[in-house]
């Protein structure tokens, strides 16, 4: 679900950016109405259909929607092949609110609900038993993803967002030894990642995405490393 979730907000964030150049709204802006749509009608559709339908119908009618509108605004390919690979340094400071304020919203989300998404993450049952609304928490992981998505689409683009939604945290649980040092170490990680990434996309002319990710394969192999050396320095006598 969690992979069908980001294929379908990316795709959706095509669309939206393809409808916004049409209507003349910032494409962020767009980007984000259609891939909130998006994730909660896949929510709510996979709820109720099984198997791999609704992926199917969101997915393929995303990818016609988002070349229909694009082709429809003239120049918009252009636009849109920017957010696929993303363009850090030619945002306007409009675009870096929007950026800011999308990932504000995402750490007050997760501040107010922590309790509640550790007890749903750990055991979604007995957190239902225990009278956590889990459909509620769901639905806003969805909409949290659709955020981080179109956050992400303009610093390592559409293609690559899916990568910094797994490799930090794939880092992290290899040293975390609990959920909040997983969240800690894989926020960490993900934020070193497009220092170093950006930095050195800027100083060797590098694409950003690209350097961003694989900044952050290599610390996932850094932290790799550095998990086993601690499993081997535990097992001595």
């Amino acid at each position: 679900m969690q992979r069908a979730l980001v294929a379908v907000t990316v795709i959706a964030a095509v669309a939206g950016v393809g409808l916004a150049l049409l209507t003349g709204v910032e494409p962020v802006l767009g980007a984000l109405a259609l891939t909130v749509v998006a994730a909660l009608a896949l929510a709510r559709m996979s709820g109720r259909q099984g198997g791999d339908l609704p992926l199917a119908l969101l997915f393929y009618g995303g990818i016609a929607a988002g070349f229909l509108l694009t082709a429809r605004a003239g120049g918009g390919q252009t636009a849109v092949l920017g957010l696929l690979f993303g363009s850090p340094f030619n945002l306007s400071w409009r675009q870096v609110g929007v950026v800011v304020v999308l990932a504000g919203l995402v750490v007050l989300v997760v501040a107010a609900v922590y309790r509640q998404l550790v007890a749903m993450a750990f055991d979604e049952p007995s957190a239902r038993v225990a009278g956590i609304p889990t459909s509620g928490l769901s639905l806003a992981l969805t909409v949290l993803v659709a955020l981080v998505v179109v956050a992400g689409m303009s610093t390592v683009g559409l293609l690559l967002i899916s990568a910094l939604l797994v490799v930090p945290v794939a880092a992290a649980a290899q040293l975390a030894g609990s959920y909040r040092a997983t969240l800690a170490i894989a926020s960490a990680t993900g934020a070193v990642s497009a220092l170093v990434g950006l930095s050195a996309s800027y100083y060797a002319d590098l694409a950003p995405g690209a350097a961003v990710v694989v900044t952050a394969i290599g610390l996932y192999a850094l932290a790799g490393l550095a998990a086993g050396v601690r499993g081997r320095l535990a097992v001595r006598p």
